[in-house]
């Protein structure tokens, strides 16, 4: 454990309640079914620091974390509070939104399998510029990036700094689930949420409308 301890005792009560948030963050996320035991990592930003979720987060705590767990960096990734050897591997990606993005103030990596449905539609690019149809501005990536590698990372960082962000914005991954950013966690959950909701409910048109054309045949 290393630890630049903080005279001002506003910066400690600013980093201890960023740490209950995101512990916070983490299990309402898995409990709400907006990320699986699978992967995954999230943070927030207070100021020039960065509160992200240790690694293995999902596998070996089930998403049961305290805020003791979590790993403070500065913007260029050196850890000011935390366990060094907990550093999530994508924790370059975090910060590298908050530095291109600097009103962003969380960014969520999860497993929404409902998500998997735009990338069956979708070609790569831009997918929804706004927040409709699906609730909050969506992008989708290309095959053939591997996760953890400058090519992915630039390229979410592209396709997100092309749309929309404060109030949400989801790039989507072929392989690695979604990265969502938004100005706070509170408002990140919801865009997430509303983009379930929104692939949950054009699954049932979808649904409906081909009974109806089976019942016609």
């Amino acid at each position: 454990m290393t630890s630049v301890l903080p005279t001002d005792p506003d910066l400690a009560a600013r980093r201890r309640a960023a740490r209950i948030v995101v512990a916070r963050t983490a299990h309402l996320a898995f409990a709400r079914g907006l990320t699986e035991l699978q992967g995954g990592n999230m943070s927030v930003r207070i100021g020039d620091e960065v509160v992200t979720t240790p690694t293995m987060a999902s596998e070996n705590d089930g998403w049961r974390l305290s805020p003791d767990d979590m790993v403070i960096h500065d913007l260029d990734g050196g850890v000011r509070d935390g366990d060094p050897r907990r550093v999530s591997r994508e924790t370059g990606l975090h910060l590298r939104l908050y530095r291109a993005d600097p009103e962003l103030g969380s960014v969520l990596h999860l497993h929404l399998p409902e998500a998997l449905a735009l990338i069956v539609r979708h070609a790569p690019g831009v997918i929804a510029a706004s927040a409709t149809p699906y609730g909050v501005p969506v992008v989708r990536l290309e095959e053939g990036l591997p996760a953890q590698t400058e090519p992915h990372d630039s390229r979410v960082e592209e396709l997100l700094l092309a749309v929309p962000r404060a109030d949400g914005a989801v790039s989507i991954s072929p392989t690695h689930g979604i990265i969502a950013v938004a100005r706070d966690t509170a408002t990140n959950l919801a865009g997430v949420e509303r983009l379930r909701e929104a692939l949950e409910h054009a699954r049932v048109r979808l649904r409906l409308r081909t009974a109806a054309a089976e019942g016609i045949r």
